[in-house]
């Protein structure tokens, strides 16, 4: 008996009142199984449009444009662990309510402002490896242990999220907040010892004391050195202040060099120290601590000098060694 029959038993009220009610029975479960079918289909279509699996040959290859992706979705929250690091160095990415995930969503590193076919590395974030990824639907909170090349050169370097569309389309989900690559902290593979030193372990107010420093890893333009009595804290105001490009109108980053600086004529005697200090996060950073140097008391009948401050001859930076 066809759905068409039936439902002209209804309407014209033929036949029995059991092949009524039957009819109807049957008609009801008609409909549901139609509903049951539909959805199925739509839930289907759902999945296959939602779920991209990339073959293991896509998945070695690099990610193509994102030309024609649709607008990026983006996730509530994504975490760096470290903001500076070296080459060879490893970082958590951490990703909080990713939206729909996908198992072949990648986190893939680039310099900062490079198009998307400029990426250095990438791993998919459902299994934090480059060769595999998870079939299906991914991780909408989840973290990956990742490692910046040892061949990357200093810079500031961010990670995005991508998301696979249509045809293997990569699209920008988000991205990680910027961190900065430092310079290796090895030089001829052993680890760098910054050091300074002075070329006289005493001296006297007035004088000139010449001060060598090596061995800075990731020198920067704010790095100078200070004179501080012995055992004191760096949070004190240094007797005397200079540069490491030992001169206040040329400011550069000096790896290593040497700087002939004045010491006050009126410091009172005792037992200082020369420190080697850097700006990092805003805050200043000993690198190093010279050893003591005695200083004491001009002679009495010695001539204070000129006002002028800071006492120093011409500047002498050492060049650093050219890297293998």
């Amino acid at each position: 008996m066809t759905r068409e029959n039936l439902y002209r038993i209804l309407k014209t009220g033929g036949g029995n009142v059991w092949e009524t009610v039957h009819a109807s029975a049957l008609v009801r479960a008609w409909r549901r199984a139609a509903v049951a079918i539909s959805a199925t289909a739509l839930a289907g279509s759902v999945a296959i449009a939602s779920i991209v699996t990339p073959s293991p040959a896509s998945a070695q290859a690099k990610p193509p444009s994102a030309a024609g992706a649709p607008t990026p979705i983006k996730p509530a929250k994504l975490t760096n662990s470290k903001a500076t690091l070296a080459p060879g160095d490893r970082m958590l990415l951490t990703w909080i309510g990713v939206t729909r995930p996908s198992g072949s969503d990648r986190a893939a590193l680039f310099p900062v402002g490079a198009p998307y076919d400029e990426f250095i590395t990438w791993v998919f974030m459902s299994t934090c490896v480059q060769q595999k990824a998870l079939p299906g639907i991914g991780w909408a909170t989840g973290s990956c242990m990742v490692s910046v090349p040892e061949s990357i050169l200093p810079g500031a370097y961010q990670w995005r999220m991508l998301r696979t569309f249509g045809l293997q389309q990569l699209g920008e989900i988000d991205r990680w907040p910027v961190f900065t690559v430092t310079k290796p902290v090895q030089k001829n593979g052993k680890p760098y010892q910054p050091a300074i030193s002075t070329k006289s372990d005493s001296a006297i107010g007035g004088s000139l004391v010449s001060v060598q420093w090596k061995e800075v890893a990731d020198p920067t333009e704010g790095d100078w050195i200070g004179l501080f009595l012995a055992g004191e804290s760096s949070n004190q105001f240094p007797k005397i202040a200079e540069r490491t490009s030992c001169d206040d109108e040329t400011v550069r980053a000096v790896e290593a060099g040497s700087c002939d600086i004045g010491i006050p004529f009126d410091i009172i005697p005792g037992s200082y120290e020369f420190r080697l200090m850097t700006v990092s996060d805003g805050l200043y950073r000993v690198l190093t601590v010279s050893s003591p140097i005695e200083i004491g008391a001009p002679p009495a009948d010695a001539t204070p000098p000129a006002p002028r401050m800071p006492y120093r001859t011409t500047p002498t930076p050492t060049p650093a060694p050219a890297q293998p």
